[in-house]
């Protein structure tokens, strides 16, 4: 009973966090302030996501140049900062890591 009333309100307020963002009839601008903030929330998460991935592949903390995962990661970056459209920057780091691996 306790997990249905805790999906229900994790539901609720998901539901209500989106909403304010959404509907038209709730009069919520966002300041330039906020603004500049939220910009460094995709990088953020990304950097979350990724690094455990990169640094720990098996469950053990493992930097050395015979981590394919940190290899591709680092060449993920080098085709980033080379300004590459993102579907062949997805698809030659996938390559990379196919060989490398």
């Amino acid at each position: 009973m306790n997990t249905w009333i805790m999906i229900l309100g994790m539901a609720c307020i998901t539901f209500s966090v989106r909403y304010v963002f959404l509907a038209r009839s709730i009069p919520f601008q966002v300041t330039p302030t906020m603004q500049r903030i939220l910009k460094f929330s995709a990088p953020a998460v990304l950097t979350a996501l990724a690094v455990p991935i990169l640094v720990f592949p098996h469950g053990d903390f493992f930097v050395s140049i015979n981590n394919p995962y940190l290899l591709a990661g680092i060449f993920v970056c080098v085709l980033g900062f080379l300004r590459l459209g993102t579907l062949s920057t997805v698809l030659i780091s996938m390559i990379f890591f196919w060989f490398i691996r």
